[in-house]
């Protein structure tokens, strides 16, 4: 697959999770991350589409696929922050939650004023 099919098909998963459509967004993505495994932009919209679909289970494994590939960031740790609640993990939730913040505070620290 070329980088501009890539791009294409990325683009048109953003189109349909902007428009209410996120299992057929999740459907492409899948599909995408079949051609083009392990990329974190790719799982990351993922986990987004199944989120939006009421999957979370699959959503936090997505997630997990994602850390394996290095895509531990902030978005990481909110996103699995929803997972997590939605699975009824307030706990971990929390912890994802306080996680996502320390890194986020963290980044706005270092800007200069």
């Amino acid at each position: 697959m070329t980088s501009s099919e890539s791009s294409l098909l990325s683009l048109l998963a953003y189109v349909l999770l902007q428009n209410a459509r996120p299992q057929r967004a999740a459907t492409l993505l899948s599909a995408l991350n079949i051609m083009e495994p392990a990329n974190p932009s790719t799982l990351r919209s993922l986990a987004v589409a199944l989120l939006r679909s009421g999957k979370a289970d699959r959503a936090l494994e997505t997630l997990d696929q994602l850390a394996m590939a290095g895509g531990i960031d902030a978005t990481f740790h909110l996103l699995r922050a929803q997972a997590l609640v939605a699975l009824a993990r307030p706990l971990e939730a929390a912890a994802a939650m306080k996680t996502f913040q320390q890194i986020k505070d963290s980044a706005e620290a270092q800007r200069p004023a």
